[in-house]
């Protein structure tokens, strides 16, 4: 069985990436198409409804030179850390002793997430369906190298829209169709290397169960500290000095309010003890590079170039990212050394906790071990 099993994950793989190779060139005859009709109308009328114009590529990879990975995103509801480490989540003393979410959830990711989008969850994850709303998004990660970058290809299919019941005009961000974000850290965050950014996730965080009131928070001397406008934004553990796990006398879960002082907030900045956040918004064509320790601070950091092309029903998301950083907040990434990775994304105009995750993988480069082995060009 296990042999026919191996045979099958082959074959498939194999299929995969053969179906990536057609898509990528049929975006780069669509470019070169477009390029060569440029400003013809009858160009324009060729272009698929929805799809994005193509463009010239200023990112150079052989892709052929890549190594691919399959990782399924699902549809968490408002799953948080506090609730992996609280009394519904039946896994709780295994991840506690160690345990990736992976090893304990690896072949049941579509079905969690269609359990959780559709209501039929006994955990009662999501109180807001959204009818019809995919419960996973299979995604292709093409990863490779240089001696200067990195780079990331993220590719996976689009699905029709699905209003939102519980937002006018049934889009939470009408001006972004789609956002993807990855996180990066090494062992020293507590809980990344099992369960990859899940540990930024908190239930008391913008638009999850126990968010407080915007009143309290603006009011609060938190928000001297942290900019608090927006609700709460994902933050580590490691900033703060309690979280509450288990709800005993309605206290809410979570630990937004219990930041610990600058001075143990800057010492975890100088231990490693951060997330590094890439962001791309499809619609504003905006890349957003920062952190997460206290808060999301999207403060910039070394920048990172992203390109995104929507055609024939099929996202295509290329990241390049520098290997080595002299600015905070960035992980510089070496080889020989083994990375905790992370990604979500936002799909059908939807925005806070409305996206897909991933459990947390192992990213390196030039090392079979890696699920995210990023190959040298």
């Amino acid at each position: 069985m296990e042999a026919k099993e191996a045979e099958a994950a082959a074959k498939e793989k194999a299929e995969k990436a053969a179906f990536a190779e057609k898509t990528q060139q049929k975006i780069e005859q669509a470019v070169a198409a477009a390029l060569a009709n440029a400003g013809s109308s009858a160009s324009a009328a060729s272009a698929s409804a929805g799809d994005s114009a193509p463009t010239a590529s200023n990112i150079n990879v052989d892709w052929g030179k890549a190594n691919s990975a399959d990782i399924p995103l699902f549809f968490p509801g408002t799953a948080s850390i506090e609730w992996i480490l609280g009394r519904n989540h039946g896994g709780k003393r295994a991840f506690t002793k160690g345990d990736r979410c992976i090893e304990c959830h690896g072949e049941e990711i579509a079905d969690i997430g269609q359990l959780i989008v559709s209501g039929e969850s006994e955990k009662e994850l999501e109180p807001n369906l959204i009818p019809g709303k995919r419960g996973s998004i299979p995604v292709t990660i093409d990863a490779t190298h240089d001696a200067e970058n990195l780079y990331l290809r993220f590719t996976w299919p689009d699905a029709d829209h699905t209003p939102a019941p519980f937002i006018d005009g049934g889009k939470m961000d009408p001006e972004n169709a789609m956002k993807l974000a990855f996180m990066i850290s090494t062992d020293d965050v507590e809980y990344a290397d099992r369960a990859g950014c899940w540990g930024t996730c908190h239930a008391d965080a913008n638009s999850m169960p126990f968010e407080p009131e915007k009143d309290a928070l603006l009011g609060s001397d938190i928000a001297k500290r942290l900019n608090l406008e927006g609700g709460v934004t994902k933050y580590l553990t490691e900033t703060r000095t309690k979280l509450e796990l288990k709800g005993r006398g309605g206290k809410p879960l979570g630990g937004w309010d219990k930041l610990k002082d600058e001075g143990e907030i800057k010492a975890a900045q100088d231990a490693n003890q951060f997330m590094d956040l890439v962001r791309y918004k499809s619609g504003t064509k905006e890349v957003e590079d920062g952190q997460i320790l206290a808060e999301r601070d999207m403060h910039g950091g070394q920048g990172a170039e992203v390109e995104a092309t929507l055609q024939g029903g099929n996202w295509s998301v290329v990241i390049k990212r520098k290997l080595v950083s002299d600015k905070p907040g960035d992980v510089n990434i070496e080889a020989g050394k083994v990375y905790n990775f992370g990604f979500a994304i936002h799909d059908d105009y939807s925005s806070a906790r409305y996206h897909h995750v991933s459990f947390g993988y192992k990213l390196a480069l030039d090392n079979e071990e890696a699920e995210i082995n990023a190959k040298k060009q």
